[in-house]
């Protein structure tokens, strides 16, 4: 009985996170996109309020992420990561 406990316990967190990742991105996720602190107060700025965290609407990111200005910014960025070694060259982020 226990375990079965446990194991739903679990099964709600990561429903819960799943969710919650659907909805939110937070700045750790903006950083393995390859976002700076700079860009993410130029393209995004103050972040709201996602329970705990502060964080970002997914929405409103990828609303950023498509724009021209964003992406050449992205672009000169990954390219200045690729020469510096700090990323792999088939690294692509969309």
């Amino acid at each position: 009985m226990t375990v079965r406990l446990y194991y739903n316990a679990a099964d709600a967190r990561a429903r819960a996170s799943s969710v919650w990742h659907a909805e939110w991105i937070s700045k750790t996720g903006l950083k393995s996109r390859l976002w700076t602190e700079k860009a993410i107060n130029e393209y995004l700025g103050a972040p709201l309020d996602a329970g705990p965290v502060k964080a970002w609407k997914s929405k409103d990111v990828e609303k950023a992420e498509s724009t021209p200005i964003f992406k050449a910014w992205l672009e000169k960025r990954r390219a200045r990561l690729i020469a510096k070694g700090k990323l792999p060259e088939d690294t692509y982020f969309s």
